[in-house]
């Protein structure tokens, strides 16, 4: 009986060690829900256009509210993208880049084409010199419709300078359609 007692109160001893929030920079819960994101594109520093994504209440419940095609003349010259992204209750705006950045150690975007003959690549670092992807080239060649599906994956304590986008858990997950023309 009295082993019996023990275990159990081991049991609760890490039950409730196990509870416990941890108050670290890369906690995942220390940013908020992202609902909007914005990409802005320029060409040698000419802006070309700005494309919008917004989901008011968030992962489930209603579908997303705006999902705009992003639409990119074919260049043989890259495209400059910046990625803004955004939380947005109450009619409050606020921009979430700067806490993402913070955590970059443990942030990384992938930008995944479907159906396109074009390639994106990541500009941007973070303290430990791995990809983050708020800044990026897109090299847009050849004309075609298709998707690029934008991942924020969280990774505390996995990041790698080279890892899948299946690499820990997704913080967004948008399918913008496209159009080269």
């Amino acid at each position: 009986m009295r082993s019996k007692v023990y275990v159990y109160f081991l049991l609760g001893v890490f039950w409730l060690a196990g509870c416990k929030k941890a108050s670290s920079p890369n906690n995942e819960n220390e940013h908020a829900a992202i609902n909007g994101v914005e990409l802005i594109f320029t060409q040698d520093g000419n802006p070309v256009g700005t494309f919008i994504a917004e989901d008011p209440d968030g992962d489930g419940g209603a579908p997303p509210s705006r999902i705009d095609t992003i639409k990119l003349p074919s260049s043989v010259k890259p495209y400059q993208a910046k990625i803004i992204i955004k939380n947005i209750s109450n009619g409050v705006i606020k921009d979430l880049n700067t806490k993402i950045q913070e955590q970059g150690t443990s942030h990384e975007f992938y930008y995944l084409t479907e159906g396109l003959n074009m390639s994106i690549n990541k500009k941007d670092k973070d303290a430990n010199g791995y990809p983050l992807g708020f800044l990026t080239d897109w090299q847009t060649n050849t004309a075609g419709d298709g998707n690029v599906i934008i991942k924020l994956m969280h990774k505390t304590l996995i990041k790698g300078p080279n890892d899948s986008p299946a690499k820990g858990h997704s913080d967004i997950e948008i399918i913008f359609p496209v159009k080269i023309q």
